[in-house]
């Protein structure tokens, strides 16, 4: 009987410590750190878990690699992290407004559609690869910038035409015969197009090392739920003449001005699901410098966004971090946030459009942009982890 008991609290004694192990490593989400953090001597120090949870570092004595090494009672290793040590892990920080003009140069496709011909409906592009959000570059060797350019080759051609495209996977070509509109007469490829895509976003960071720029925590699409991930363009300076409050079910706007013709500050070489992304080339060495925050050290509770909702200065508003999600996997929402600073809800009602890619800062350090608003309570939205946007 003695045994049988022994036995049980043996049992018993397991189970709790690998519950608390697991919740040990839950609370400081050890399953979402993976290989290649860049830490400063702070961050590694806030990373310490507490007992019977310890952690030892070890470094690399030929490079700047470290191990974070965490194991139970300093016993047997749970989890090992390689990291690199840095002096400083900063970037100018953002928070101007921009323009955005996408699709420059070509016509990007939004659709693959239907001819009515003498001869029934078809349809020359259907089933060739081509897809929506491809951007048509040339055709037959010939620059396409509008869709009179596109008319115009098609009814001096004799019979097929090549076609030039930016798709996903790079620069690609495609042989194809259009075929005649039975109303018009003339030569169509059957496919909807448009010609740029532009608006109002806001600078994130800019990279001190090589420049480059991240902005909007989310990807851009032309309205119709196309993702223009080919598309390329640029970003121009932009003055906020105002904005339209938000309301419950009706979101607001920045209503900001830029001149397209004016020369572009910097360009747009990738418009993916964490922001658009190129180099910056306008002078921003007055911009203030932020340490890097990591997504493991956001915590709920008081931040800051940075943003301009009048003029071309942004300011700092206050805002509550409500949830930290945890995440090991890029997403556009890893952080629930809530517009608490009186100046911005009585001017805007909260977030608005335009705000998209606005820093949020929390203990000094930028952790995240603003991605998206909550249609039903603009004073709350999401934020992307900054960890998600840089090295893009």
């Amino acid at each position: 009987m003695k045994r049988k008991i022994l036995s049980r609290f043996f049992l018993l004694s397991i189970i709790l410590i690998a519950v608390f192990i697991q919740i040990s490593i839950t609370g400081l989400n050890l399953f979402s750190y993976k290989d290649g953090l860049k830490l400063t001597a702070g961050e590694i120090e806030s990373l310490k878990p507490k007992y019977p949870l310890t952690m030892s570092v070890e470094k690399n004595i030929d490079s700047d690699e470290i191990s974070l090494n965490y194991k139970f009672l300093n016993l047997f290793t749970i989890k090992s992290i390689k990291a690199d040590l840095v002096e400083n892990n900063y970037v100018y920080l953002g928070g101007k407004p921009l323009g955005i003009t996408l699709g420059n140069n070509g016509v990007i496709i939004s659709g693959i559609v239907d001819v009515i011909t003498d001869y029934g409906l078809e349809s020359p592009c259907k089933g060739c690869g081509i897809n929506a959000g491809d951007v048509l570059l040339k055709i037959d060797g010939f620059d396409i910038c509008t869709a009179e350019d596109i008319s115009k080759i098609l009814n001096n051609c004799k019979d097929s035409v090549k076609l030039t495209l930016k798709q996903k996977n790079g620069i690609s070509e495609v042989v194809i015969k259009p075929v005649q509109d039975a109303l018009t007469k003339s030569k169509k490829l059957g496919i909807s197009i448009q010609n740029c895509v532009s608006g109002v976003g806001t600078l994130t960071f800019i990279n001190p090392d090589d420049g480059r720029y991240g902005a909007l925590g989310h990807q851009i699409s032309d309205g119709s739920s196309t993702m223009l991930s080919n598309a390329t363009g640029n970003i121009y300076n932009c003055n906020v003449i105002g904005s339209v409050k938000s309301e419950r079910g009706k979101p607001g706007e920045l209503k900001g001005v830029f001149n397209r013709f004016d020369s572009p500050i910097g360009n747009i070489d990738k418009n993916s699901e964490y922001g658009i992304f190129g180099f910056y080339n306008a002078d921003h060495s007055d911009m203030e410098k932020i340490d890097l925050g990591n997504r493991f050290a956001v915590k709920n509770g008081k931040a800051q966004i940075y943003t301009t909702i009048y003029g071309e200065t942004p300011q700092f508003y206050d805002i509550d971090i409500v949830k930290a999600n945890k995440q090991d996997l890029p997403d556009e929402k890893g952080m629930v946030i809530n517009v608490t600073d009186k100046r911005l809800l009585e001017k805007t009602g909260g977030i608005v459009q335009g705000m998209s890619g606005s820093p949020i800062i929390q203990d000094g350090k930028i952790i995240g942009a603003v991605s998206h608003v909550f249609i039903s309570d603009p004073s709350k939205g999401y934020g992307m982890y900054i960890d998600w946007m840089i090295g893009n």
